[in-house]
């Protein structure tokens, strides 16, 4: 009588964990790219957000506000919850990158693009208060997101350029 024994040969089992191995290389890929495209994402709406917090203040207060360090000054808690920081790690085209310098109306020299940077332009007093006419808030995108392609990108009254 032949003694027959139950189970997989070792060549079979290979081939089972490289099967897995490939698909969960695969899933691994696509969790990656999802995640640098939420990034992103998050950046967008995080500059919403600042743009209808900062028109609301200009609504009440007939300028913009002032800053510090790259911070607009007075929106929270009255016009915005909470101010957004920028999502890490810097990622695709922002990674390793710095935000224009050395110019008027831009940020410090060495200030990395996947930092958020409020910059008020047009100053003007009004009573003893100094407000803004105008403002740049400086971001970056690290990947074409929607109509809007990679690198650093400013939110301005008119909108995002």
């Amino acid at each position: 009588m032949k003694n027959k024994q139950k189970g997989f040969t070792l060549i079979e089992l290979l081939v089972v964990v490289a099967i897995i191995a490939l698909l969960s290389s695969i899933a691994l890929i696509a969790l990656i790219s999802a995640r640098t495209k939420s990034r992103d994402v998050k950046r967008l709406s995080d500059m919403t957000q600042m743009n209808t917090a900062l028109e609301l203040y200009f609504a009440t207060n007939k300028g913009y506000p002032s800053a510090t360090n790259g911070i607009p000054d007075g929106l929270k808690p009255g016009f915005a919850s909470n101010l957004p920081a920028a999502p890490i790690p810097a990622d695709g085209i922002c990674d390793g990158s710095f935000h224009p310098s050395g110019a008027a109306n831009q940020p410090p020299a060495n200030t990395p693009a996947n930092t958020y940077y409020y910059v008020p332009v047009g100053p003007f007093v009004l009573g003893s208060q100094t407000f803004y006419s105008d403002y740049i808030y400086y971001f970056c995108l690290g990947q074409k997101t929607g109509n809007f392609d990679p690198g650093l990108r400013q939110l301005t009254p008119r909108g995002i350029r």
